[in-house]
């Protein structure tokens, strides 16, 4: 009986997922829709960019689906080759934070100073990334 329920959530949460990327595809038409619809440079880049980040969301999306059919895995030796080009890249990732920070303190232009606050936001995002795989570096070599 638990077994049951376990592929019943496992379908359903495949199907989920499954209805999520059918989200992310229209997401992109609508998306293409707006950037034809419009001259504007700050409503075209915007969107675009919400379109590439919708692209992201279906690679990961993939990912998810590859994960759950068991053909995705993670092995420390992976992330023991790039740990040292992991580190570098959170440097770079920080030096990009500390300056947009500077350069946001330092603009009064409304649309400048919202597009550097989208920039931040990204920039963290990376941040974020980059300690989620230092984390798995982490789980799979205990003493590092």
């Amino acid at each position: 009986m638990a077994t049951e329920n376990v592929v019943e959530r496992t379908a359903e949460f495949e199907a989920g997922i499954q209805k999520w990327q059918e989200i992310e595809d229209r997401t992109i038409a609508l998306c293409e829709e707006i950037i034809n619809s419009t001259d504007n440079p700050v409503v075209k880049t915007m969107v675009g960019v919400i379109s590439a980040d919708s692209a992201k969301h279906k690679q990961i999306l993939s990912l998810i689906t590859q994960a759950l059919e068991g053909t995705v895995s993670l092995a420390p030796e992976e992330l023991g080759r790039i740990s040292a080009l992991l580190d570098q890249h959170m440097e770079l990732e920080k030096e990009s934070i500390d300056l947009g920070i500077r350069e946001y303190e330092n603009s009064r232009h409304f649309v400048i100073r919202h597009l550097l606050s989208y920039l931040l936001q990204d920039e963290q995002k990376h941040m974020k990334i980059l300690n989620q795989l230092n984390d798995f570096k982490r789980q799979l070599y205990p003493y590092t």
